[in-house]
C-alpha cells in the first residue's frame, strides 16, 4: 500500500480526484487495488482520502465509512483493521473512508469547520432551519459543504451494493426501514455481537437517507458502535461483518 504521501493524482489521466471531476465506471476499474485516492479536501484543506481494497474489476462495489462525525473516532479502529487484514480481499470492490470530516476529527467536534452537521447536509424532506451552534445544523443549503459534496461524488461515481457507516455511541446496528427484513442488518447485529434498533430511523438529511432515495437497490447502512474505545477482539468482529455483509472472503 502506498502512503498517504504518496498518492497517486488521476485527475490528469481522468482516473480521479473524484470530487472535482467526475471519473467513469470504466476509469474507475482501471484504478489498482490498495491504492490511495484523493476524493476532496475539508473546509480546511485537509484531505479526504479513500483505499482501495478487494478486485477492481468486481461488479460488487462497497463503501465502508469509519467517520462523518468528528467525536465519533470508533468507526478508525476498524477501518485500519479492514487495511491492515484484509488486503488480500476477493469477491468485492471495497473503498474505505477513514474519515470524511478530517477538521471535525481535528477540533474533537461533531460538526465540521463551518459548524455543519455533515450527516444533516444531504437533501431530502423537512431538513429542518438551520441552527448555527447546534450539534445538529444542516447548513444553509444541502451539499453547501466540502465534505458532503465528495460523499456525493464518490457515491455517484462507485454506485456501492453496500455502504456502511459507522457512528458511535448507541451500540447498535440500525434498521431502516424500521419494520422491514433489514437482512444484511442482521446478518451484520449477530457477526458483531450487537443488537438491532430501529432508533434513528426518522432522521432527515442524512447521507444513507439520500444513499437509497437516490439509488433504491442499493443498501445503506448505519453501524452504531459502543462509546469509548473499542477492545481488539470487538474491531475483529466489526471488521469480519463488513467483509461478510459486503460480499468479500
Amino acid at each position: 500500500m502506498r502512503s498517504k504521501q504518496a498518492l497517486v493524482v488521476w485527475l490528469a489521466a481522468g482516473l480521479a480526484v473524484i470530487g472535482a471531476a467526475k471519473a467513469t465506471q470504466a476509469a474507475l476499474q482501471q484504478l489498482p487495488s490498495d491504492e490511495v485516492v484523493t476524493l476532496g479536501e475539508s473546509v480546511q484543506g485537509r484531505k479526504i482520502e479513500a483505499v482501495r481494497l478487494g478486485d477492481p474489476a468486481s461488479p460488487n462495489k462497497a463503501l465502508v465509512v469509519g467517520l462523518i462525525h468528528g467525536d465519533e473516532p470508533g468507526g478508525l479502529q476498524v477501518t485500519a483493521e479492514l487495511k491492515r487484514s484484509f488486503e488480500n480481499l476477493t469477491g468485492v470492490d471495497l473503498w474505505v473512508v477513514d474519515a470524511f470530516n478530517p477538521d471535525g476529527l481535528s477540533a474533537g467536534k461533531r460538526v465540521n469547520a463551518h459548524g455543519v452537521d455533515l450527516n444533516r447536509n444531504f437533501p431530502g424532506p423537512h431538513r429542518g432551519p438551520a441552527k448555527p451552534g447546534s450539534g445538529y445544523n444542516p447548513g444553509p443549503a444541502p451539499f453547501s459543504e466540502p465534505e458532503a459534496r465528495a460523499i456525493r461524488d464518490l457515491v455517484d461515481e462507485l454506485r456501492p451494493q453496500v455502504s456502511i457507516w459507522f457512528h458511535q455511541p448507541w451500540n447498535a446496528v440500525l434498521r431502516d426501514p424500521c419494520h422491514g427484513p433489514n437482512p444484511l442488518q442482521r446478518q451484520y447485529a449477530q457477526l458483531a455481537k450487537m443488537r438491532t434498533s430501529c432508533r434513528g430511523a426518522d432522521l432527515h438529511g442524512t447521507a444513507i437517507a439520500w444513499e437509497k432515495r437516490t439509488y433504491p437497490s442499493s443498501e445503506a447502512m448505519v453501524v452504531e458502535l459502543p462509546h469509548g474505545k473499542l477492545p481488539p477482539a470487538a474491531v475483529a468482529r466489526q471488521a469480519r461483518a463488513v467483509v461478510a455483509v459486503t460480499g468479500g472472503s
